[in-house]
């Protein structure tokens, strides 16, 4: 008899299931870059999902009957979409260049202002400051600046250079609408799939804490996405009303570093303080009390509703996980780090209740998490 025979069925099991994910996560790695228009189509439907599910739920029983109610859905959808991106090209994408070309005429003048604040910076930096703190502070910087610089050739530039260039990016573009389609036509079909294949003893688990990363997730994703349209919008609005230029430019910078947590509003509002501080100074103190009114507005009002309820965390672990989440993965790492580490707080507290003398069941264990309760850490 075969020596992997005289196994347990268990342990043939887990030896399979190892074996598969480390090729499939081997082929994986080895083509993630030709791979990155699929990732990017698995998050559009992530954030579509929701939409195609509300319209199949609406549509009449008789479109349900001939099987066509969710391809409806799909197909209505990608024209809500379509309209949005539409809307955006038509209007949005030309208030934009006209206010970037704007800000390409007026650099001279800008470039001009700053530098005499530098010069005269520099003049009480040479006076005032000692010589060797000088010395110091320069070498920081210095290694700082080449740093960021070296960084950004590396990194960004050479790897969307390498990705936008190849033939399988630009084909994986083409067919992610068609591939897109067939995940939300079968995504329930998919998820009972891959529950079927599941060991049996695990699957409650496993479900259940499928259930709690897709609560955390879906949460903070969408969450994060109505934040930063808000803070984009009230920005550009403050900014057009104060008489600040290129506000909307200064209001979609805003808006996007809004994706930061916590940092984010503060390095959103330094461009618009210094543009309003360059053109008319009286103004940049206005700038920031009206950035300052719109994120207290954020935090009082819509942070606790959309975001915290996914979330939760104290900014003091917040400051910390994105310090970790930078310096493992850049500014990648800083997007995921809040969520990860929400979803990890999560995971700990199931498994927690899982493993007590006398064990939740899986359904009880995560009501319990939903409904925020905690989790006492006692003997």
């Amino acid at each position: 008899m075969s020596p992997i025979l005289t196994l347990s069925p268990r342990r043939n099991r887990v030896l399979l299931w190892l074996a598969a994910a480390l090729f499939v996560g081997g082929m994986i790695w080895a083509a993630r870059e030709v791979l990155l228009p699929y990732l990017l189509g698995l998050i559009l439907a992530y954030l579509l999902l929701p939409v195609v599910n509300g319209l199949d739920r609406r549509m009449p029983a008789r479109l349900r009957g001939w099987h066509v109610a969710r391809p409806l859905a799909i197909v209505l959808t990608y024209l809500l979409l379509l309209i949005l991106v539409a809307g955006i090209l038509a209007f949005f994408v030309p208030l934009m260049a006209g206010q970037i070309s704007a800000l390409i005429d007026r650099w001279p003048e800008l470039a001009s202002r700053v530098e005499d604040w530098g010069t005269r910076g520099w003049g009480w930096y040479q006076n005032h400051i000692p010589a060797d703190w000088r010395q110091t502070i320069e070498a920081n910087l210095t290694g700082l600046i080449n740093d960021l610089i070296k960084a950004l050739q590396n990194g960004l530039v050479a790897t969307a250079r390498r990705l936008f260039s190849t033939i399988s990016f630009v084909i994986g573009l083409v067919v992610i609408p068609f591939w897109l389609f067939y995940i939300l036509q079968d995504e329930s079909q998919v998820k009972e799939g891959v529950i079927r294949v599941l060991p049996l003893q695990l699957r409650a688990d496993l479900v259940c804490m499928a259930r709690l990363i897709d609560d955390v997730l879906s949460a903070y994703l969408r969450g994060q996405l109505l934040l930063c349209l808000f803070v984009g919008g009230m920005a550009t609005l403050a900014l057009l009303i104060i008489g600040v230029p290129f506000a909307l430019v200064l209001g979609v910078v805003a808006g996007i570093l809004e994706a930061l947590p916590f940092v984010g509003p503060i390095l959103g509002a330094i461009p618009a303080v210094l543009v309003a501080l360059l053109s008319n100074p009286m103004s940049a103190l206005w700038v920031a009390v009206a950035f300052l009114a719109i994120q207290q507005v954020e935090n009082l009002l819509l942070v606790p509703r959309i975001a915290g309820k996914s979330v939760k965390l104290h900014p003091a672990m917040v400051m910390v996980v994105l310090v970790v989440g930078n310096e493992l993965a850049g500014l990648v790492g800083m997007l995921l780090a809040v969520p990860i580490t929400a979803v990890l707080r999560d995971l700990f507290k199931y498994l927690y209740l899982r493993f007590l003398d006398e064990p939740l069941t899986p359904e009880a264990a995560m009501a319990s998490i939903r409904a925020g309760k905690e989790v006492q850490l006692g003997v």
